[in-house]
């Protein structure tokens, strides 16, 4: 592990974890004192982390396409390339599957279109109503940072983006379409509460409150969960259920290879959404 002393010091240093990878303990609305939903996450059995399996069959679920897409990524932290990198390599595949509408905010300032918009809160929300809607939108928002029990760190805004205020942004800007939200980060599993479930949305989260995420070192190009995710987009997976699905082993078997506790990857899937395909899949 000799590997991590620097980039341990790198992480002491800017107040924040270490990389996050996942791996999910599951959470109902019964959790928040509420009945049960047709929406339910997933859980990873401890007994078998080979596959997440839903509370409710697919069957019962109903599958939807999205006519048309809208996509803020951000890479949330300066100090750490890996995180900017997935946000860009995120936008390449989405382009790549017909997406245009695609806006790429770097913690370092640097911004697909030319301009240098920071990943800020602010920039985020603009970005996200500057896309423009139409009918039949999807709306998917991406951030990879460091990440605590606070919320995700974005290093422009000198803070935290809590899940209370992306809960704002989201329900302020994509409303009631269908929406993915991919937060990668050490605890993100924090994300998956009352005010961010719906049955439009779909949450996936690198960890479990309280975990981090391991498996990078300084040279790798992605954190764990970011690699195992894209890795999952171009093997072919046609819904996000299955890219999660393909994510767990992935991030699994990197962390038994590094000889660290598991992150517990999370997810959210509603039930309006629960089979929603990629962009470019039908």
């Amino acid at each position: 592990m000799k590997y991590f002393s620097n980039f341990a010091r790198v992480l002491r240093a800017a107040g924040s974890g270490i990389f996050a990878a996942a791996a999910f303990a599951g959470a109902t609305a019964a959790q928040d004192g509420q009945a049960p939903r047709v929406s339910q996450t997933l859980t990873w059995h401890s007994a078998d982390r080979s596959s997440a399996v839903a509370a409710l069959p697919a069957s019962v679920m109903p599958r939807v396409a999205a006519a048309g897409w809208k996509a803020v990524l951000v890479g949330g932290h300066h100090l750490i390339d890996s995180y900017n990198n997935a946000a860009s390599a995120l936008a390449d595949r989405l382009r790549g599957n017909g997406v245009q509408r695609v806006a790429v905010l770097h913690s370092t300032g640097i911004y697909d279109s030319g301009n240098a918009l920071p990943a800020r809160e602010r920039e985020m929300r603009r970005a996200l109503g500057a896309l423009g809607s139409t009918g039949g939108d999807a709306c998917l928002v991406f951030i990879s940072s460091h990440a605590n029990e606070r919320g995700i760190y974005l290093s422009a805004d000198r803070g935290y983006l809590s899940p209370r205020e992306l809960s704002r942004m989201v329900d302020a800007e994509c409303g009631e379409r269908p929406t993915v939200l991919i937060l990668s980060g050490c605890g993100t599993g924090a994300f998956i509460t009352s005010a961010l479930r719906g049955d439009n949305r779909i949450i996936l989260a690198a960890s479990a409150r309280g975990r981090v995420s391991y498996g990078a070192t300084t040279t790798d190009r992605y954190v764990n969960f970011d690699r195992c995710m894209i890795r999952a987009i171009d093997a072919g997976a046609r819904t996000w259920r299955e890219v999660f699905d393909r994510t767990l082993p992935c991030v699994d078997a990197r962390e038994r290879e590094l000889g660290v506790a598991p992150s517990q990857p999370q997810a959210w899937f509603g039930a309006q959404v629960a089979e929603l395909p990629l962009p470019g899949h039908l």
